[in-house]
């Protein structure tokens, strides 16, 4: 699969590469085929979806920004050959990260790009300078992070004032884990959710148990005041009102998993009652994803 009708070049040895790794290990979690999901983490319409998230806030074009996880790096060549992005992005080598850093660069490099800009290391030691980008980003990473907190205060560090961070991650007092595809209830404690996918969905619970599902609207209010002590900031949004136009419209894709949660909804029907349930879910704390958009301030 040579994928070149939009901007991004996707070359076949980068695809099969998603496909043996990140692939393999979502079907073997949620039981979604491989190529679906390789297609879908590499797609470019996935990248201007993610775009456009950002640009509610802060434009890309110009802007000097920052990925968090840059994953596979579809985001960081979409963003700077059609939004003219100066992007840069951080990505982990080694074991356990399913080769994203070296695919990530191999796609740079099949786009023109350089794979330098992707650099070999974690979100909590952001190897540049205060102050140094007008736009941090992160999408589904803070959940797979040693420490969540330590990834934002440093993300901050690293942000100029008047620039706008905007990290995408799971809700786990929600409804939907889209790693496993499962519906669940609102997880209470980190121990619940290894124990609900083994015994109730008979899936492998390992994955589940290197998952930060203390990550709720109470753990961001919690932190958000502990940077508070650091930076300045106004926070523009938590995501509520992207999971209400969400809900109501079903105006997303069905990346991965998300056809599950989609089904249901479409299932439903009626738009009103959609938007009273999404109503609700907000009221609840339950909305996912949580994006968490901050301004710095000076």
């Amino acid at each position: 699969m040579e994928a070149t009708a939009g901007t991004l070049i996707v070359p076949q040895q980068v695809y099969d590469a998603v496909v043996a790794t990140q692939g393999a290990l979502g079907e073997r979690l949620s039981g979604v085929d491989r190529h679906k999901l390789a297609t879908d983490v590499l797609s470019e319409a996935k990248a201007h979806q993610q775009a456009a998230t950002v640009q509610r806030y802060a434009l890309l074009q110009g802007a000097r920004v920052l990925e968090v996880g840059a994953g596979l790096a579809s985001n960081l060549v979409v963003w700077s050959k059609d939004y003219g992005a100066d992007a840069y992005g951080i990505e982990p080598d080694g074991p356990g990260f399913d080769a994203s850093y070296k695919i990530g660069c191999a796609l740079m490099e099949a786009n023109g790009l350089d794979p330098k800009r992707i650099v070999n290391s974690v979100g909590e030691k952001q190897p540049f300078a205060d102050s140094s980008f007008d736009i941090v980003f992160s999408a589904n990473v803070l959940e797979h992070t040693d420490d969540p907190a330590t990834v934002l205060h440093e993300s901050l560090r690293v942000l100029r004032p008047g620039g706008v961070l905007q990290f995408v991650f799971p809700n786990y007092w929600s409804y939907f884990d889209g790693h496993y595809g499962v519906f669940h209830p609102p997880i209470l404690w980190r121990g619940f959710f290894p124990w609900y996918v083994k015994w109730f969905w008979r899936r492998d619970p390992t994955f589940a148990r290197t998952l930060r599902t203390e990550l709720n609207p109470r753990w961001v209010k919690r932190h958000l005041v502990l940077l508070a002590k650091d930076y300045r900031f106004d926070v523009l949004g938590l995501g509520q009102e992207l999971f209400l136009e969400r809900i109501t419209s079903l105006d997303f894709a069905a990346w991965a998993t998300l056809g599950r949660v989609k089904g249901a909804l479409d299932w439903i029907g009626n738009r009103t009652v959609r938007r009273a349930l999404g109503k609700l879910v907000v009221a609840m704390r339950g909305w996912t994803p949580i994006v968490i958009t901050l301004r710095k301030k000076a």
